[in-house]
């Protein structure tokens, strides 16, 4: 358990920087020196920023200094942006700072036929003690230390899900969809050429941290086998995990390969690994922060029966194909359920009494007076409520039943205006988890419900 503590203190010190110097920073906005310690800055960090350029004073309204030595405070941590054959030497300059952790966002080193300047970086590490998150990253962000050290995009907003990937694009696309619904993210890291920290380390992290509820991870081909094999036995028992992994085809690998230089080994016993470790396995990027948003924030499901409200029958017959496709349960509807339904003043005459209970409209007074009489009758383990159209005062009628229904909501909102989204968000910032299709919905849904049978 050495290793785990290890990790566990490595990534601390990284994420819970006090000081932070960014060596590159940059006066030209179209620069990732300039990007990088904007984010820093706008993120709200509460340490200390010190721009490195020796060619300017001031950088983003701080003084900056020519190289790490001339700071004259502490310095904990390090976010280079510099050309690869100049890092070497500066992370010589840390270790003599006393600087105990590194983000290294430069590329052009394994990844670009370059391993001779990466091998010299694993050899300062491991020389020196100096923790490395990189090479070729798009950086770091932990939410609780308000430190995003990454060049795009900025989050801010506190949520349960960490991200961990070897990609910065797909790790960065999952945080910035949190942020844009509401969600948010307890941190996010992209791993890189990982020349020393690797997705073992983070995810042992992120299964001790208070503020992380679930972990998506995507991963090309995980550093060391046998550790992570070992990694995620043991964190999945703690926390829902759920993996994206590219190379499933001799394309996908020969990408991989190319990307970060990773070999994506044998697919079909990766995901035995992960049936066998209770790890959620995803389809694609989409599923993956669908089945996250899923389990991270709607009550666990107690079975896998599934009620569909809807204010539109076809969107609810795509939601009830990708459902059963997905093993969810569609129970029918009790005759004397039927007939308290049709005596509710509110519920159309020419409403579908079925499942899906079809409104044929958009009046949210259909919801909230058939909700509580189904609950009554216990048929559903969880409702998913369409709304095909606008619904005005939607969004604070879900909060209440969901205040008053111990049966887990999910919703699915059509559309795309502004009053869609804007009461997206509202539901989704207070718990309640919402998809802007019934099929991504069922699809999380499905995902929460493997995760409270595998728990």
């Amino acid at each position: 358990m050495e290793q785990v503590k290890q990790a566990i203190e490595a990534v601390n010190s990284i994420f819970n920087a006090r000081s932070v110097a960014v060596v590159g920073a940059s006066q030209d906005p179209g620069k990732m020196g300039y990007m990088t310690l904007n984010s820093i800055i706008q993120g709200g960090y509460e340490g200390d920023i010190y721009p490195i350029n020796p060619k300017a004073d001031h950088v983003l309204g701080l003084r900056a200094y020519p190289s790490i030595s001339h700071v004259p405070g502490p310095i904990d941590l390090i976010v280079v942006v510099i050309p690869a054959p100049y890092v070497a030497a500066v992370l010589r300059e840390a270790v003599e700072k006393g600087v105990s952790g590194a983000v290294i966002i430069s590329g052009g080193f394994r990844e670009a036929g370059r391993s001779d300047l990466e091998e010299e970086l694993r050899s300062i590490s491991e020389k020196s003690g100096l923790r490395i998150c990189g090479p070729n990253v798009q950086g770091i962000n932990y939410v609780p230390n308000k430190l995003c050290a990454m060049f795009w995009p900025l989050v801010t907003t506190p949520g349960p899900i960490a991200v961990i990937g070897q990609s910065g694009t797909v790790t960065a696309s999952i945080a910035e969809w949190s942020e844009f619904e509401g969600l948010g993210i307890s941190g996010a890291v992209n791993l890189g050429n990982q020349v020393d920290l690797c997705e073992s380390d983070f995810l042992e992290f992120f299964a001790e941290d208070e503020k992380t509820r679930a972990i998506a991870l995507y991963i090309e081909a995980p550093k060391e086998g046998k550790r992570f094999q070992e990694t995620l036995r043991r964190v999945a028992k703690r926390k829902p995990v759920a993996i994206l992994k590219s190379g499933r085809t001799a394309g996908g690998q020969k990408a991989a390969a190319s990307h970060t230089g990773s070999l994506a080994g044998i697919d079909e016993v990766f995901s035995g690994a992960c049936r066998q470790f209770g790890v959620f396995r995803a389809d694609d990027l989409e599923h993956t922060f669908d089945s996250m948003k899923a389990i991270a924030t709607m009550r666990e499901p107690q079975g896998n029966r599934l009620l569909v409200l809807t204010t539109s029958g076809g969107s609810a017959a795509l939601g009830i194909d990708e459902a059963e496709q997905r093993g969810l349960s569609i129970p029918p509807l009790p005759a004397q359920l039927v007939e308290e339904l049709k005596e509710a003043q509110s519920i159309p005459d020419f409403a579908s009494f079925s499942n899906p209970l079809d409104f044929a409209g958009a009046n949210i007074e259909n919801f909230t007076e058939a909700l509580p009489i189904l609950d009554q009758f216990g048929v559903a383990d969880i409702y998913l409520l369409i709304f095909g159209d606008p619904v005005p005062g939607g969004a604070e009628a879900v909060e209440q039943l969901a205040a008053e229904i111990s049966t887990p909501l999910v919703v699915s909102y059509l559309g795309g205006g502004e009053l869609e989204r804007l009461d997206s968000v509202k539901m989704q910032i207070s718990g309640i988890p919402v998809f802007p299709t019934p099929d991504r919905a069922a699809r999380g849904i499905a995902a929460a419900v493997w995760n409270a049978c595998y728990r």
